[in-house]
């Protein structure tokens, strides 16, 4: 091989290793350079929040680049509103749809129940007809005398209340006494010419007796619990007896041919059953019903006379 010929190829590999090694170290520098930059921005990002956090000296700052950016903000809002709204919109349509596919079907639900439930009277009415049955005493068998509250309960041991009607009205002590909603309220205890007292249903010494209505053997007798709440209690219901939660309790009425029969008629709605659980140490079932009528805050009620 020429003598020059061989001077080139080492001072041609001699540069080339320059190269590749210049080359090398100066990634190694940007590489590094990278890192301090990300280094010095995460350390100054700390600084800041610990400063806006401890000290209102960047407030300005904050509002001068908030002031800036709210038309940006503002743009972005009104480009990005007429998506969210159609968005919305769909959303919308698709719930009000499926709403009233649903509300669709609860109408042809109760549709056909109302048509089931009319059947039924008409054929109660026939059958009744057809035996000349005589059913329990109902409120329509009673005259019924409006009156509006005069006095509430003034406390919890007074469990009574003072109407606008007496003895003037035709209303006598032992009279039963029904909220202008129908829930039973109590009895008449005492008359006067033109006001009378009426014990209410809550009060210790008030009993009815009351049935399910949706299981009519499951009767039993209304009181007042105990703890001096207005929870009642439907006890001496044998635990044979089917009571569910939320199970309508109404007056029982006179039970079978007995020779005493019930001052309050039947089918006068109580209340609703809110629990109801059996244990070893009681012999009956423990319901708990919750009344139909706020006894605190009445308004108008209505006694039921008894037609003569």
């Amino acid at each position: 091989m020429p003598r020059n010929r061989t001077v080139r190829l080492a001072v041609l590999g001699n540069s080339v290793q320059r190269i590749a090694s210049s080359g090398y170290s100066s990634s190694r520098s940007s590489a590094l350079k990278r890192r301090i930059v990300v280094g010095i921005l995460v350390l100054a990002s700390l600084v800041l929040i610990t400063v806006s956090f401890r000290s209102s000296a960047l407030n300005g700052v904050q509002g001068t680049a908030a002031g800036i950016l709210r038309p940006f903000e503002i743009a972005a809002n009104r480009v990005t509103r007429p998506f969210r709204d159609a968005a919305g919109w769909t959303r919308g349509l698709i719930d009000a749809k499926a709403e009233n596919r649903k509300l669709r079907l609860q109408v042809d639900q109760l549709r056909q129940q109302l048509i089931l439930d009319e059947s039924a009277v008409q054929e109660n009415v026939q059958l009744k007809a057809a035996l000349n049955y005589h059913g329990p005493a109902s409120i329509a068998n009673f005259h019924q005398v409006n009156a509006a509250v005069l006095v509430n309960p003034q406390s919890a041991i007074d469990q009574s209340v003072e109407i606008a009607v007496g003895s003037h009205d035709g209303v006598q002590a032992g009279n039963v006494v029904v909220a202008s909603s129908g829930g039973l309220v109590g009895t008449v205890a005492r008359v006067f010419g033109s006001v009378s007292r009426v014990t209410l249903l809550t009060d210790d010494q008030s009993a009815v007796t009351a049935a399910d209505l949706t299981s009519p053997s499951a009767v039993g007798l209304i009181r007042r619990g105990g703890g001096g709440s207005d929870v009642l209690i439907l006890d001496r219901v044998s635990k044979t007896k089917p009571v569910n939660v939320g199970d309508t309790i109404i007056t029982a009425g006179t039970l079978g041919k007995g020779a005493l029969p019930s001052m309050f008629p039947h089918g006068i709605p109580i209340g609703s059953v809110t629990s109801q659980s059996n244990n070893d140490v009681n012999a009956f079932k423990n319901i708990q019903v919750a009344p139909l009528v706020d006894f605190t805050s009445l308004q108008s009620v209505i006694v039921l006379v008894p037609n003569r």
